[in-house]
């Protein structure tokens, strides 16, 4: 089998051992929240509420931005404004949901428009369910996934393999609150269905550089969650919201020859490859390269999170 780690390495794609070009995005009180791409940086030089140094390649908010409420309101006239610059892209992706970003660790620093939070290199946070059948309940007897094919109309990675359901984390729902609405949502499955058959099983962390668009990284959490089906036909998950076109139950030889082939958006890639470890379907037998599999699935990000 060819190794898997090229799929986590589109994934995990920033550099390590430094910051290359980038900026460092500061908070009024100087803790580093993000990267910041000079194109963006460039903008930021005509915004007053914030201090741009080429020398130390810093932009930081001004030290006046003191409160919660000052910072959102500050981030969310930029944003509205660098809405209507063309080359950003920002208005086809716009969503009207909010990020939370951190500063120090746990506690809400300021709220981001979704689409503006990927120019800004700050973390963002989402939550990816893997919907299984175990191979004892299974007709053919290898565990199989229900798999989604993104609609052809969404904004981001249109017609590509996705997690049986996934969902960013915006304000103010909790972790467990965003699986069971996007369980719904996505594919209309029952809340107590979902909540009864659901489990944590661990977390994701990657720098994320996006092969087209405008120059940037996206550091990302993703919360991971298991959610066992009973049999193929009793409960199934069906294109709910559009998201989703349709849903393939898919046994684990299809599924690696697809993420052989690249079929999947990048993270949910590799939260696949994360669920075939879990369950011992991907062992260091399989792939020489499991060591940085692993060690780039759970990357450290300098900044505060959640």
């Amino acid at each position: 089998m060819t190794s898997l780690l090229e799929v986590v390495n589109k994934v995990d794609s920033f550099p390590y051992g430094g910051k290359g070009n980038y900026y460092t995005l500061n908070s009024h009180d100087g803790v580093a929240i993000g990267y910041l791409s000079p194109i963006i940086v460039e903008l930021f030089t005509k915004e007053k509420e914030f201090i741009v140094d080429h020398s130390a390649k810093t932009v930081s908010i001004d030290k006046s931005m003191d409160t919660f409420e000052k910072r959102n309101q500050l981030f969310e006239q930029v944003g509205l404004k660098w809405k209507e610059i063309e080359h950003l892209e920002l208005k086809h992706g716009w969503r009207n949901e909010l990020y939370t970003v951190y500063n120090p660790t746990n506690t809400p620093y300021l709220l981001l428009e979704r689409a503006f939070s990927v120019l800004l290199g700050v973390v963002t946070y989402g939550t990816h369910i893997n919907g299984y059948v175990p191979p004892q309940k299974s007709s053919n007897g290898k565990l199989k996934m229900w798999i989604p094919r993104r609609s052809p109309n969404k904004p981001t990675y249109p017609g590509m393999l996705d997690n049986t359901v996934a969902g960013g984390l915006g304000y103010p729902y909790g972790l467990w609150d965003t699986v069971v609405k996007e369980c719904f949502e996505e594919a209309g499955l029952p809340e107590d269905f979902v909540k009864s058959k659901s489990k944590s099983v661990g977390v994701l962390s990657y720098m994320y550089v996006p092969s087209s668009g405008i120059e940037r990284v996206q550091p990302e959490v993703e919360y991971i969650y298991d959610l066992e089906f009973d049999d193929e036909t009793t409960i199934t998950p069906h294109p709910e919201d559009g998201e989703a076109e349709d849903f393939t139950l898919m046994d684990t030889d299809e599924i690696l020859k697809r993420l052989n082939n690249h079929e999947f958006k990048p993270n949910c890639g590799l939260v696949i490859i994360d669920f075939l470890i879990r369950h011992g379907i991907l062992t260091p037998s399989d792939d020489t390269n499991f060591l940085q599999i692993q060690s780039k699935s759970h990357r450290f990000l300098p900044f505060p999170t959640m």
